[in-house]
């Protein structure tokens, strides 16, 4: 199997980590992999907020979802904000296309994380806290919460996981 097709596969949302710090150089990896995503007219929408082996600031965000048993206990919190002086919500059509290109630039993180022995999950729930988010990590009201990444070692060998038949998921083939 193609490396690239072995990490789709066999990526996980992983929420039991183990108390071992990430390295810098492979949160950059990540963050490297987000900034090729695909993005309209080349105009890269993101912006990040990284909070790495800081235990004290990852247990404030964490207190801020419903999943802070388990956020509290990653190494890394990356922050995705939309960036809208370049993203204007007011056009509606242009803005779907840069949290579109958010969601490919999440998905980056998630597939290079995993080709780096790293877990991680896609956090979307915090989102309901965004004010206190965008706060704790000093980041200005110009920039739009997306979604806080947890990142971190797994104290799980594998995982499992299963999707459906693709069968179900074609609505046409012409």
């Amino acid at each position: 199997m193609k490396p690239v097709m072995s990490c789709i596969l066999n990526r996980r949302s992983v929420r039991t980590y183990i108390p071992q710090e990430v390295s810098v150089d492979d949160i950059m990896q990540l963050l490297t992999a987000a900034s090729w995503a695909p993005s309209g007219n080349n105009l890269q929408p993101w912006k990040f907020s990284v909070v790495v082996n800081n235990k004290d600031l990852i247990k404030e965000v964490s207190s801020l979802t419903v999943f802070r048993n388990w956020v509290q206990n990653s190494s890394c919190l990356i922050a995705v904000f939309l960036d809208t002086k370049i993203a204007n919500p007011k056009i509606e059509s242009a803005h779907l296309k840069h949290i579109q290109s958010i969601g490919a630039a999440i998905q980056n993180i998630l597939l290079a994380a995993n080709e780096l022995g790293l877990a991680t999950c896609w956090i979307g729930e915090i989102l309901k806290n965004e004010d206190q988010v965008r706060e704790l990590l000093g980041v200005s009201d110009d920039l739009q919460l997306m979604a806080v990444i947890s990142v971190g070692h797994s104290n799980k060998n594998s995982l499992k996981s299963k999707r459906r038949d693709i069968s179900k998921n074609i609505i046409s083939w012409l």
